[in-house]
């Protein structure tokens, strides 16, 4: 399968995911407004779109689809299960939670890259990276509008064709618009 088209069924996977889990589920309080799925921009890792679809209060499942950097660049797939562990500002003054999450989940990373070596000879290389990811992060959900920001780290460590393991930190910041 060429690049292009892997980049293309993934979006299309992605894409179905997204419509299929804004379908279901119930409104979770803690969610922007109670409305149970997000949809936005992340600036990092990766760079790209951003989901989250509250199960319930306190727990969610945070996806990305976008431009991953490391361990090499090309398109990339998380998706991360968070539970909102501890609340650091609550609605009594200002219009949102603070809240600090925890969780753990998968990544998924494609390549194909070509670069001239030496005396017309190109040199190849495309791979594909599944990792497992452990995000710490910050989330601000406000009250009184139907958006979040979120800030995240999280270590990954990756299993990588043609390398062996690969150990990193992924980071981004991001924000949600809820419906």
């Amino acid at each position: 399968m060429m690049p292009g088209r892997q980049a293309k069924s993934m979006v299309a996977v992605v894409f179905a995911s997204f419509l299929l889990l804004a379908q279901t589920g119930t409104v979770a309080a803690r969610s922007p407004q109670g409305k149970p799925f997000g949809l936005g921009l992340s600036l990092g890792e990766p760079l790209g779109l951003s989901a989250k679809w509250w199960i319930d209060q306190k727990s969610a499942i945070d996806m990305a689809f976008g431009y991953g950097y490391f361990p090499h660049s090309g398109p990339a797939l998380f998706a991360d299960y968070v539970y909102h562990v501890f609340t650091i500002v609550r609605p009594r003054r200002v219009p949102f939670y603070l809240e600090l999450y925890m969780g753990a989940g998968a990544k998924l990373g494609f390549w194909y890259y070509r670069w001239y070596r030496d005396k017309d000879h190109w040199e190849t290389r495309h791979g594909f990276g599944f990792g497992i990811r452990f995000p710490v992060g910050l989330s601000m959900n406000f009250t009184k509008a139907p958006f979040d920001v979120f800030l995240e780290l999280v270590p990954a460590m990756s299993f990588i064709t043609p390398d062996p393991v690969f150990f990193d930190f992924d980071g981004a910041i991001g924000g949600r618009f809820y419906f």
